[in-house]
């Protein structure tokens, strides 16, 4: 997926590294390779903190026990070392929410990213976790759902005003969750103030026979096809 990128300064990631794909220790070998800049969503956790998959169903705790299996002590040192938040300049990236105490909760609703974004301020922050491509915006008297433009092929363009507060998802490169089975990724640029936002086709076949080949759910791969 890296390869399908335009030219940019930074790579971000925003969390969930590994625990469902099988091949972990490869991603973090190329995340690193390419100095990206992560942060810890709860999937990575989880391989330092086994008591969380109290909270997973049972396909993505077998999935994480599986990866918890195979990881590398390097692959480990890596992931404790990633912070639960980034900064952008004077914006911000998480997994979950940037709420302190930088919770893993699902933003999926305009009354609680109103919330989150009144304390953001006229800031964007990056987000993930619900695996959903789009956002929210605060113009400072409503809250604005981003949604695709009609005849969404590979990309759109986001118009960042300065006035307003944004809450952006990329989505998921490995795991969408909006009916798309396309890898979903976003491209911020500051100067021009405009996200992208990117769909990309994959090897979904290679990637499913992979997961088989692992002995990891069958639906881990089977979702793939659909993007749910």
């Amino acid at each position: 997926m890296l390869g399908a990128l335009p030219k940019v300064d930074k790579i971000l990631v925003l969390g969930d590294i590994v625990g469902y794909g099988p091949d972990p220790n490869a991603v973090i070998g190329r995340l690193r390779a390419v100095r990206a800049r992560a942060v810890m969503g709860n999937h990575d956790a989880a391989m330092l903190a086994p008591a969380l998959l109290d909270w997973f169903n049972p396909h993505a705790a077998a999935a994480a026990r599986w990866t918890q299996t195979v990881l590398s002590p390097g692959s480990r040192r890596y992931l404790a070392s990633l912070p639960k938040y980034g900064r952008l300049g004077r914006h911000r990236f998480v997994h979950g929410s940037p709420r302190k105490p930088y919770l893993w909760e699902y933003i999926l609703d305009d009354l609680q990213a109103l919330e989150i974004l009144v304390q953001l301020g006229r800031r964007l922050c990056f987000f993930g976790h619900t695996h959903l491509q789009g956002g929210f915006i605060w113009n400072q008297s409503r809250v604005e759902t981003i949604l695709r433009v009609p005849g969404y092929r590979r990309s759109f363009t986001l118009d960042i005003d300065p006035e307003c507060a944004y809450l952006i998802n990329p989505g998921s490169v490995g795991q969408p969750r909006d009916g798309d089975p396309r890898a979903a990724y976003a491209v911020f640029d500051s100067e021009a103030k405009q996200v992208e936002y990117y769909r990309v086709e994959y090897d979904v076949a290679s990637a499913q026979r992979k997961i088989h080949e692992a002995g990891l759910p069958p639906i881990l791969a089977e979702r793939l096809s659909v993007g749910r």
